[in-house]
């Protein structure tokens, strides 16, 4: 299995992705999807694909504060999911975090995501929930 994280170069396609993956929680709490929002926040976060045997799969979004890695959006599409790709890319982004000398990663999850099982797995441990908006952190 080949997987690679790479400088993002399609907004359009993160946006998409990100909107299908985030439907039903939206949907859920009756948020409104904010293409402007979106499409302000490409240019302050250091955005990826990832890419799964040639194949853009998802994307991942950071940004950094003091000693604080956080990760913004971390998404698959259904393809990619439960393959060990997300495994790869946490453990690629703990590698680049300790590495580059962050303190912690911080996250922010819905209650009801399954993917809080991957990132518990991978060490992160909730450290806050308000309206079923988990934050989570690991320390590096």
């Amino acid at each position: 299995m080949e997987i690679a994280l790479l400088p993002a170069s399609d907004p359009n396609y993160a946006e998409q992705l990100t909107r299908t993956n985030m439907a039903r929680y939206y949907l859920r709490r009756n948020i409104a999807w904010d293409t402007s929002r979106f499409e302000s926040t490409w240019a302050e976060l250091d955005n990826f694909e990832i890419y799964w045997n040639d194949n853009r799969v998802g994307v991942m979004r950071l940004s950094y504060e003091n000693n604080t890695m956080h990760l913004r959006d971390f998404q698959l599409c259904r393809e990619a999911q439960g393959k060990g790709v997300g495994k790869w890319c946490l453990e690629s982004l703990i590698q680049r975090a300790k590495q580059d000398n962050f303190a912690n990663i911080l996250l922010r999850v819905y209650s009801e995501n399954p993917a809080i099982n991957l990132y518990k797995a991978k060490g992160f441990v909730v450290i806050s929930e308000i309206d079923s908006l988990i934050e989570m952190e690991l320390i590096l």
